[in-house]
């Protein structure tokens, strides 16, 4: 079951319309694709949040890949060896003062 996360939520209002980039987690990759909602500024940000995903789901479905961004769900593990990104880790707790 694909999963759905919205980054970037803001108001056009040249446009009249809600916009933001949704990501689409699919089959080990990531989808992502910008949607644009419009709608009046005062419409609920959760109703907006929510409509915004169905869009991203539908051209999802419809397999439309003209203007959608894709890459590998774990981009580090593709590219940064185990060794460093376990380093990199621990030295964020530290820094965050979650570890000794």
């Amino acid at each position: 079951m694909p999963t759905t996360q919205i980054q970037n939520v803001s108001y056009n209002p040249a446009e009249r319309a809600f916009e933001a980039r949704v990501s689409i987690l699919d089959g080990g990759e990531v989808f992502t694709y910008p949607c644009s909602l419009r709608a009046p500024l005062d419409m609920d940000s959760t109703l907006a949040a929510r409509q915004l995903a169905e869009l991203a789901k539908r051209r999802h479905a419809r397999n439309a890949r003209p203007t959608v961004a894709r890459r590998p769900e774990n981009l580090f593990a593709a590219y940064v060896p185990a060794e460093i990104n376990n380093a990199t880790d621990a030295l964020w707790q530290r820094m965050l003062g979650h570890a000794a």
